[in-house]
Parts: structure tokens; C-alpha cells; sequence
């Protein structure tokens, strides 16, 4: 009898644990996410003093494309320290804001240059979102209070670039 129930708690286990795993990537799956990051090495570059912070009158923008579920994007002309590594980017969607955070690998050096990057955002959502983008530090931490960009994104546009 002991074995009986046993048995029964272990295959309820295994049932709830493989429902719980199934329901979780669901849940992943459904909201956008980055995929092929590529990025240039500078074209150009500024020697500058350390003290100075991003230039805010960068020529730079940003693009999305959208084509089904996916958009293509392009920052075009970031200014990055010139030894940034690589460029990170994040996403998150929450409640209708699409934020997007790019954020260099390292950020130690005298001068500056500009890079474009390029990646695929999958699963976008179907329906309109606000888009708010932001310039983060080395870990990808930024301030809230401050986007380089805030906008309204109509998903029946096939296209939207922006200053950046």
C-alpha cells in the first residue's frame, strides 16, 4: 500500500513538474527577445577628456524594420569609448513599453568613436507599444528618468527611424 501511494505522489510530481516547465517556456516565448547582435568596429574616432559624458549632440538613429514578428533594427553612429569591446543590447516588454537598452562592454578609454550596430528583435507584439531607448553603463544599468528616445510605435508601420 506504502508503494501504491508512492508511486502515485512520484508520477503527480513528474506530471506537475513537466506541466509547470512546458507553461514556463510558453511564457518565454512570447515576448521579444534579441538575436543576431553584430556590430562594426569604429569608423571613427575623437580624442576626448575623460571627464566628458556621451556627446548629446549625437548624429546617430535608430531603425526598425518590421516584417511579421520580427524587426530588424540598426543604431547607426552610437559613440562609444574606443575600447568598448562589443555592444550589448537589452530588451524587455512590459504593459505595452518596449525598452531597449544599449551599453558598451568597456568603457575605460581616452578617446571616443562611433559604430553602428545591427540585430533581430523576434516575437514582437502585435499590437501598437510605446518604445523608450536608452544608453547604459558597462553593466547595462541606465536612469529611467532619462531615454535618448521616447515614442509611439504603430505595428502597421513597416518602418520607423529615429534620431538617436
Amino acid at each position: 500500500m506504502k508503494h501504491s501511494i508512492f508511486q502515485l505522489m512520484a508520477i503527480s510530481f513528474i506530471f506537475i513538474a513537466l506541466n509547470s516547465c512546458s507553461s514556463m517556456e510558453d511564457i518565454a516565448v512570447q515576448y521579444p527577445y534579441i538575436s543576431n547582435l553584430v556590430n562594426t568596429d569604429c569608423l571613427s574616432h575623437r580624442d576626448i577628456d575623460n571627464t566628458e559624458n556621451r556627446s548629446e549632440n549625437n548624429n546617430g538613429t535608430f531603425e526598425m524594420i518590421f516584417e511579421g514578428q520580427i524587426a530588424k533594427c540598426k543604431f547607426t553612429s552610437l559613440e562609444y569609448p574606443c575600447d568598448y569591446g562589443q555592444v550589448n543590447v537589452k530588451i524587455t516588454y512590459n504593459e505595452g513599453i518596449m525598452t531597449i537598452i544599449e551599453y558598451p562592454s568597456y568603457d575605460g578609454a581616452d578617446c571616443r568613436c562611433e559604430i553602428d550596430a545591427s540585430f533581430t528583435i523576434e516575437n514582437i507584439p502585435q499590437n501598437d507599444f510605446i518604445l523608450k531607448i536608452y544608453h547604459g553603463d558597462t553593466e547595462g544599468n541606465y536612469d529611467n528618468a532619462t531615454p535618448k528616445y521616447v515614442g509611439n510605435v504603430e505595428v502597421c508601420n513597416t518602418k520607423i527611424s529615429v534620431r538617436y
